[in-house]
């Protein structure tokens, strides 16, 4: 019987560990991929920029610094107006996770509002010559 408890206690704990270990893979859509730029008063030259794995957010002029956070996480919904909501998760150093919602829309190569201040639109940077 002792035997027993520990062949499953060790099975339990083997289990945990494999789970702790194996992380859900983030694939962040191409869509959402690139340097993002708004002309609304107070976000001028602070752009966003989202890679397959990262968020950065650009402190704006006169800073020559940025903040670059991993992304952990993506959820994408669709209502019944065809509006597409992508929910970005990403990690701060201190470890909390914070999340990045925004409306996207295919149009003029890509465009996206922040869930909570839809009047602000922000359009995929075009490339530097």
């Amino acid at each position: 019987m002792r035997m027993r408890s520990k062949t499953i206690l060790l099975s339990v704990v083997i289990a945990l560990l494999f789970s702790t270990q194996c992380k859900k893979e983030v694939i962040v859509p191409d869509e959402l991929v690139g340097i993002w730029e708004t002309k609304y008063p107070g976000y001028t030259n602070r752009d966003i920029q989202i890679t397959k794995d990262t968020i950065v957010f650009e402190q704006g002029e006169g800073y020559f610094d940025f903040v670059t956070y991993p992304i952990v996480g993506i959820d994408k919904t669709v209502d019944d107006t065809g509006n597409t909501l992508y929910v970005v998760y990403y990690v701060i150093p201190e470890g909390l996770k914070y999340e990045f919602p925004i409306y996207y829309s295919p149009e003029k190569g890509g465009t996206f509002r922040f869930k909570n201040r839809p009047q602000i639109k922000w359009t995929r940077k075009k490339s530097q010559p």
